[in-house]
């Protein structure tokens, strides 16, 4: 061999070996894990309700600020209802001219009562003038033509007569019904009176309030929210990936962003069906174990739902799973590519049912 190569040979192994791979190892370890999926919320009053306004109106006054308890019927606010008022005075003037013309005395019925009278006396008289005229007809005091004309003027008088008692029949009937419906319309409008006193649906506590004193409402518009303050909740989105893994009364930690780095506990209480295609998310319910005091409905908060735990786990990291479920592992001077079957997943741990032991070395890429 020509020494002189020998410089080249010793460059080309040391070439070589620096571009061996480098891998980092880990061996299997046999600890405790928990799965958790995260989830992103806020607090809300599950039974709150919102006051809302039925009518048009200033807030003349306003009973109660937020974090007021209230009671069932208890006024909140008032709006104005001057011309309310307006509308109750002149359905009440209405019913007193009704009940005038419904009265026997009134001047309408009496009018007709009159005309009843004279027509009743001129039946009588018109009768007492044709049986006259018949009797003097069978002596031939008068003619035939005089009958027939005493009996025409009977017969209308006697149909003048019927009508106008049927005319006063339908006039006292008409002036009662307007009674009926002035008295009905007064009690509308006075019921009216009611969506200008807004009160509270049974005991709570006032959470929001939207409008305050001398602000303008308009029908329909949300005043105030209003809820029970022993039915906290906590809202949580969960993506359709994780929902399968949560189940009802699983541990749930949570952190408020009005309280950070605390961890409250709660349980999942209700898992929603209903997959909500504006926040692409399914919507679990939890409530805390333990009470919480000042808590403000509306707070936002991140947590953890706790979906399984084990003591004694054979882990690995995530890093060292590669697609697919498998892993590297060292055997001597070669390097396995294995398949895993995993079971509970953390941030960073994964469990291993099957595929390695603990006395097995994993190997990556650097």
């Amino acid at each position: 061999m020509n020494t002189k190569e020998l410089p080249l040979v010793f460059i080309a192994i040391l070439f070589a070996a620096s571009c061996k791979p480098k891998y980092d190892e880990v061996s299997p370890k046999v600890s405790a894990i928990t799965e958790a999926v995260f989830a992103s919320g806020s607090i809300e009053p599950k039974d709150a309700y919102i006051l809302t306004s039925m009518s048009d109106g200033f807030i003349t006054k306003s009973m109660v600020t937020e974090n007021d308890k209230v009671k069932d019927g208890q006024l909140l606010f008032v709006l104005d209802n001057r011309q309310q008022n307006t509308q109750v005075a002149i359905a009440a003037t209405n019913v007193t001219y009704a009940a005038i013309n419904a009265d026997a005395g009134s001047p309408q019925l009496l009018q007709i009562k009159a005309q009843i009278e004279a027509a009743a006396a001129k039946k009588s008289t018109d009768s007492v003038t044709l049986n006259r005229f018949e009797r003097l007809y069978t002596t031939r005091s008068v003619s035939r033509q005089d009958v027939d004309n005493a009996k025409l003027a009977y017969e209308s008088s006697t149909s003048s007569y019927n009508a106008l008692r049927e005319s006063y029949k339908a006039a006292a009937n008409k002036v009662k019904q307007d009674l009926a419906n002035s008295r009905a319309q007064l009690e509308n409008v006075k019921a009216g009176n009611q969506f200008y006193n807004l009160l509270a649906i049974g005991n709570g506590k006032v959470y929001q309030i939207f409008k305050k004193q001398g602000d303008l409402v308009r029908k329909g518009e949300q005043v105030a929210q209003i809820g029970n303050p022993d039915s906290i909740v906590i809202n949580l989105d969960i993506d359709e990936g994780s929902i399968a893994k949560v189940q009802a009364g699983q541990q749930v930690l949570v952190e408020l962003n009005t309280r950070k780095n605390k961890s409250y506990e709660a349980h999942v209480s209700k898992i929603y069906p209903h997959f909500n295609e504006s926040s692409q998310s399914y919507r679990v319910e939890a409530r805390f174990t333990d009470e919480v005091p000042g808590l403000i409905p509306g707070t936002q908060l991140q947590a953890n739902i706790v979906t399984g735990k084990k003591k004694n786990a054979l882990l690995i990291p995530h890093v060292y799973v590669l697609a697919g479920n498998k892993v590297q592992v060292q055997k001597g001077k070669k390097i396995d590519t294995v398949n895993i079957t995993t079971g509970i997943v953390s941030d960073e741990w994964i469990e291993v049912l099957s595929g390695v032991t603990a006395a097995d070395k994993l190997v990556k890429l650097k």
